[in-house]
């Protein structure tokens, strides 16, 4: 729990923390949108945002399914701490929901062009380690999570 223990050091990091947790996941969302906008034709942009966020749709419901099918308590109860990021479900650590989803989405547009899919699954690692030092997943949950979206794009 070292990453929760620099997260906690002091309100910035707390703040810094849940930024990267819970807002820079929409921000990756717009800029994955935005991308798309940008680098297809006019009549290719509809399909291109379904290819890039169906599959993460796809295995971000498969991880809810694998959550309740295997209950696993998260950090903040086993370990009695007060979490720096908000979760409404206590006992759905594995796989990270949000690791999933974003490996899902970054692999799919590292299909379309390898440079943006690398920069959004740098964004992915980013989102789902804030998770982990938010106090919200524990690491495997994460790595869980990236292998699970990244598995789930390939096969989609």
């Amino acid at each position: 729990m070292l990453l929760f223990q620099l997260a906690t050091t002091n309100s910035w990091t707390q703040q810094f923390t849940v930024f990267l947790g819970v807002q820079l996941p929409y921000a990756v969302c717009a800029a994955a949108a935005l991308y798309e906008w940008f680098m297809r034709k006019h009549h290719e942009i509809p399909r291109s945002l379904v290819r890039i966020f169906l599959p993460g749709i796809v295995v971000w419901r498969l991880a809810w399914v694998l959550k309740a099918w295997l209950f696993v308590p998260r950090p903040i109860i086993v370990l009695g701490i007060a979490p720096i990021i908000s979760v409404f479900d206590q006992n759905g650590a594995f796989p990270s929901a949000h690791a999933t989803f974003f490996s899902a989405m970054a692999i799919s547009i590292f299909f379309r062009g390898w440079r943006a899919g690398v920069l959004f699954y740098c964004a992915a690692l980013v989102v789902a380690f804030a998770r982990v030092a938010g106090g919200v997943h524990w690491p495997s949950d994460a790595v869980g999570g990236l292998v699970l979206g990244a598995v789930g794009a390939v096969l989609g």
